[in-house]
């Protein structure tokens, strides 16, 4: 650490003598560093790539739920439109608000509160 010789057995002394030959020569360095520049812009491309694909990955999936949550929020509008169409047919049968109640309870009861179902005869 100090810039001072270190040893260790054999193998060690071999291989610090082969470090120290190779950064020596300059041809050596060369190939090494661009060796190791290759290394780092290979690191970066698949990086970039990566990134990109996880964004587009992401715009995708994000469109796809997009759209189901269209579609269920487009039903659930159809479902109410086709309620309020009931509840106006129903009251020109001479159906009253009661009865209208008890029938939306009975076929949507499951599907929307009672506080809703009155919203809708309401509006209806």
């Amino acid at each position: 650490m100090k810039n001072l010789p270190v040893s260790g057995d054999t193998y060690f002394d071999i291989a610090q003598n082969r470090i120290k030959e190779i950064n020596s020569d300059e041809k050596w360095r060369d190939m090494i560093m661009d060796y190791e520049t290759k290394l780092l812009e290979r690191e970066q491309d698949a990086e970039e790539k990566g990134l990109k694909r996880g964004i587009e990955k992401g715009i995708q999936q994000g469109i796809e739920q997009g759209i189901l949550q269209g579609k269920k929020e487009g039903k659930e509008k159809e479902r109410i439109t086709g309620i309020k169409k009931l509840i106006g047919a129903l009251k020109d049968f001479g159906g009253t608000d009661q009865q209208i109640l008890e029938r939306l309870e009975q076929d949507y009861g499951d599907s929307f509160s009672k506080e809703q179902l009155e919203e809708f005869l309401r509006e209806g």
